[in-house]
């Protein structure tokens, strides 16, 4: 398997060149030059396989022998999943009116991103070990992401991380995560703009190939197609929890920010997997707004409960673009221009895919969010986090014109509800708590600030080239 990026200008990538970059030198985004399709024959042999060993079959699709032998991939996942609390990596609670909730968060950071994470922490440290080069990784995070990279890789001895996350945009627990890691690898960042400013960052760097080269910088979020692959994992095995003769389709819910997951889920449609997805946002994304008319202008980004999903431009949209054209790179150049003018406009016949294959829902605001989470306290006993209540909602709404027997749904439950209590509280119900969540809270903690007006690529490519200097002069 080789990997393109989806603005033409690079072919014939391997899986350890796209793990070990970020954006493409073009400034696209990598995917793989095909999809296996999986025969329904073959997603009935693997309806009784654990998490782990469908994370292999899923994996190896798309990880040559020559990256990683098979012996070697089935430790790294192993090692990897071995971190989770469950014994099943994913837990699924089936409640009532058909409600199925898919749990991706009991990893270490309490979100579903330590699924993909746990296993790229494995990834570098299996391959910077063989060369015995250094790596720094550089992550802008709207909440979740940097804490899960964090656990994923703090100790690493031959990889630095560099996190950067929107101040005051975060939950108190969500940033603690973050703040409170004391690791010599671990570098914070807490920056005075949104999660779509501080993007801009990774955008800008990684535009610069010569100092990609010269730093070995790379990125472990969603723009790494490493991240999407693992993702790719939970889709299959959530279908096959609910459909293990693979016979029918099931809808998937996504409460859906940076658009890794719905890119994952777009590609297991691809490789034969018959499922509809529904993308729950709220009013930040606009991601309704291009699915109706292909045209959007970006505008500012509002708080809300859900703060991951406080994201204007989903930045996989690229890859979902680049998908539904059939590998048009001089499209998706096209568009991106316009992207990074400020406007938004997709043609005709990739929007019209993009509504064959997925919905979207457009919660109403902050108050149906705690209506959604109140409401899945009251009648199921059940805490779920703002994101998930995002999807949950979406659910309810169709309660009135749905019949359960007709159509199994599944909401992705994005993050553990210990890491939300305001939102829970604000929603009148009682928050969980945890004795690893309160002594979160009165860790000491380690950040820099970056204030508004500052040059923050400036003061990012600083660190950068600072902890190269330093790595050198150990070595």
């Amino acid at each position: 398997m080789k990997y393109n990026s989806t603005r033409g200008g690079v072919h014939g990538m391997t899986f350890k060149d796209v793990l070990l970059s970020g954006y493409a030198s073009d400034g696209g985004m990598y995917l793989p030059e095909e999809f296996p399709f999986v025969s329904v024959e073959t997603l009935r042999n693997w309806a009784l396989l654990s998490y782990e060993d469908l994370a292999y079959e899923v994996t190896s699709l798309y990880i040559s022998e020559d990256d990683i032998p098979t012996t070697d991939l089935k430790d790294i996942l192993q090692q990897a999943f071995s971190t989770f609390t469950v014994p099943d990596v994913v837990s699924m609670k089936c409640l009532s009116d058909g409600l199925n909730i898919a749990e991706l968060y009991h990893g270490r950071s309490l979100a579903f991103k330590d699924l993909a994470m746990s296993c790229m922490g494995q990834f570098y440290n299996y391959f910077l070990n063989k060369s015995q080069k250094h790596m720094t990784l550089l992550v802008c995070t709207s909440g979740d992401t940097g804490s899960s990279a964090i656990e994923a890789v703090r100790g690493l001895n031959l990889l630095d991380i560099i996190v950067i996350l929107p101040r005051g945009r975060c939950t108190l627990i969500q940033e603690r995560q973050m703040t409170s890691v004391l690791d010599q690898n671990v570098h914070v960042y807490r920056a005075d703009g949104s999660s779509d400013d501080i993007d801009l960052i990774v955008r800008k760097l990684f535009a610069d190939a010569a100092f990609v080269e010269k730093h070995n910088l790379a990125s472990p979020s969603s723009l790494n197609f490493a991240r999407i692959l693992i993702q790719i994992v939970h889709f299959f095995y959530v279908y096959l929890k609910l459909c293990p003769e693979a016979d029918r389709e099931v809808e998937i819910i996504i409460p859906t920010g940076g658009g890794g997951n719905v890119t994952a889920g777009i590609i297991t449609t691809m490789m034969g997997l018959p499922v509809k997805l529904v993308c729950a946002v709220n009013h930040n994304n606009v991601l309704s707004r291009i699915m109706e008319t292909g045209q959007c202008q970006l505008g500012d980004v509002q708080m809300t409960l859900a703060p991951a999903m406080d994201i204007q431009f989903a930045y996989n949209l690229e890859r979902v673009w680049y998908m539904l054209s059939d590998g048009d790179s001089e499209m998706i150049k096209e568009i991106m221009k316009e992207v990074d003018l400020n406007r938004v406009d997709v043609p005709v016949n990739i929007i019209k895919k993009m509504q064959s294959l997925i919905k979207v829902y457009v919660v109403a605001g902050d108050e149906e969010v705690k209506d959604t989470i109140r409401k899945c306290w009251n009648e199921e006993n059940y805490h779920i986090c703002p994101h998930t209540a995002v999807g949950v909602s979406y659910f309810y709404a169709q309660l009135h014109t749905r019949n359960s027997t007709e159509i199994t749904s599944a909401v992705m439950a994005t993050a553990s509800p210990l890491k939300f209590p305001e939102a829970l509280k604000a929603s009148g119900i009682p928050a969980p708590t945890s004795e690893a969540v309160q002594q979160l809270l009165s860790a000491r903690t380690r950040h820099v600030d970056l204030e508004f007006g500052e040059d923050w690529t400036l003061a990012i490519k600083k660190k950068i080239e600072e902890i190269t200097s330093k790595t050198l002069s150990l070595s």
